[in-house]
C-alpha cells in the first residue's frame, strides 16, 4: 500500500480501506482487510469503528463482515440527483444477478466516463468456466459493445472530437476508421443495442443495451461478454435478458427511453 508523500497517513489508510470494502462482493472481515491493507489490527479496528459510527460502513446483515454504510451511499447520490452510480449499482445488481443465472452468463453495467467506459458493477454466472469481471475496469469507447452505445447516443460532435484523437486498434477487429465507426453507430441507434464482435479481445464476443435517464441521456450500459461463437438461438437469449434488463433498469431509475 503506497502513502502519499505529502497526505495523511490516517487519511490514506482510510481511503484504503473504503476502496477494499467497496470492492469486496460479499463483505469482507477485521482480518481480512488488515491482511489485504498490512495495517495493524488494532489501527483497521479503530477506523473501522469511526467510519461505522458515521454511518460509512455497517455489519453485513449483522454478520462479522462489513459493507458501504447507508451514509456513504447517501453522499454519492448527492454527485449526481438524476441518476447517480450508487443508485444505478443499487437497481442493477438484482436485475444483473437475475439475467447472470437465467442465461449462465457474466454480465456488467458500465458507465461512460470521458473518453473510456468503466465497469460500476459486474455479476458472475453460475457456470463453472465464468468470465470474471473486474469492477473499476476501464476500456475505450470504440473498441466494446458499451463504449460503443455511449458513442451512438452522444451528439455527432462529441463523437467527431473523439474519432479525432485516434482510433487505436486492440485486435484486428477493433473500428479504426471514422467512417466506419460512424455507419456503425447508426445501426447501433436503429436496432438499440451493440455487438463486440472481438473488437476489444481475441475470442470475446458481448451484447450492450443502454441505460437513460430521466432526460433522455444514456448514463450507462448493460452488457453480457462471452466467450467464442454463439447459435442464432443462444444470442437472441443473451440479447433478451441484456436488453430487458437495460429497460427495466431505466425505468426504474426514472429514465425515458425516446432517445433515438
Amino acid at each position: 500500500m503506497n502513502e502519499l508523500r505529502h497526505g495523511s497517513p490516517v487519511v490514506e489508510k482510510t481511503a484504503h480501506l473504503l476502496s477494499a470494502i467497496a470492492e469486496a462482493k460479499d463483505g469482507i472481515s477485521l482480518g481480512e482487510l488488515v491482511e489485504q491493507l498490512g495495517t495493524a489490527r488494532s489501527t483497521v479496528y479503530r477506523i473501522l469503528n469511526s467510519l461505522a459510527a458515521h454511518g460509512l460502513v455497517a455489519k453485513a446483515n449483522g454478520s462479522a463482515t462489513y459493507e458501504l454504510g447507508p451514509r456513504f451511499i447517501e453522499l454519492a447520490r448527492r454527485i449526481s440527483p438524476s441518476a447517480d452510480r450508487a443508485t444505478l449499482v443499487e437497481a442493477a445488481r438484482p436485475l444483473l444477478q437475475s439475467a447472470s443465472d437465467s442465461v449462465r452468463e457474466s454480465f456488467k453495467l458500465s458507465a461512460p466516463e470521458g473518453d473510456e467506459m468503466l465497469t460500476i458493477l459486474a455479476t458472475t454466472s453460475p457456470a463453472e468456466y465464468a468470465l470474471t469481471i473486474r469492477v473499476g475496469s476501464r476500456s475505450p469507447k470504440h473498441v466494446g459493445a458499451a463504449g460503443k452505445l455511449a458513442l451512438a447516443y452522444a451528439p455527432p460532435e462529441a463523437v467527431a472530437d473523439y474519432a479525432s484523437r485516434g482510433l487505436v486498434a486492440r485486435t484486428p477487429h477493433t473500428i479504426t476508421d471514422p467512417d466506419a465507426l460512424n455507419d456503425e453507430l447508426r445501426r447501433i441507434r436503429d436496432e438499440g443495442y451493440a455487438e463486440d464482435n472481438q473488437e476489444s479481445s481475441h475470442g470475446l464476443r458481448a451484447l450492450a443495451a443502454p441505460v437513460f435517464d430521466a432526460t433522455g441521456s444514456l448514463v450507462a450500459c448493460v452488457s453480457s461478454p462471452f466467450i467464442g461463437d454463439a447459435t442464432p438461438d443462444r444470442k437472441r437469449a443473451i440479447r433478451k435478458e441484456v436488453t430487458e434488463a437495460a429497460t427495466t433498469l431505466t425505468r426504474l431509475i426514472g429514465g425515458t427511453t425516446n432517445s433515438k
